[in-house]
């Protein structure tokens, strides 16, 4: 029987162990996620520079340069930087909300398993401690 405690407490301490683990991991997600939301256009790599508008623009004349293709005006140009600019501000949007979600609930599962296996953890502890007080 005293073997079968002892296993009971190994598991409840590994799965603790773990769940803080993963606890930490899910704080530095959200963290990072919290932070790219804050300034989305400079979140993440991406092909083309979001920065500002000549930069971007410098990039559209810069890329037809090489294809010899059709030098848009710079009305169209502001436009395209626009679009640019509004599908990268919500796709980090959509990418950070997702993280956040997924993150935070990983937390609420890890703080349940934390508690449960604690406790599990000190009830087989006790459970222990009075057997060896009888035995003596």
């Amino acid at each position: 029987m005293e073997k079968k405690h002892k296993i009971m407490q190994v598991y409840a301490v590994i799965i603790c162990v773990v769940t803080v683990i993963t606890f930490l991991i899910s704080v530095s997600s959200i963290v990072s996620a919290m932070m790219d939301r804050s300034d989305p256009l400079h979140a993440r790599r991406s092909e083309v520079n979001l920065s500002s508008y000549e930069n971007f623009k410098m990039d559209v004349l810069k890329s037809t340069q090489k294809d010899q293709a059709y030098i848009p005006d710079d009305k169209t140009i502001q436009e395209m930087y626009q679009s640019a600019k509004n599908d990268k501000i919500m796709t980090i949007q959509h990418q950070t909300s997702t993280t956040i979600t997924v993150s935070g609930i990983v937390i609420v599962i890890c703080f349940i398993l934390f508690i449960s296996h604690w406790i599990l953890l000190r009830k087989v502890t006790k459970q222990e401690v009075s057997k060896e007080k009888k035995i003596e």
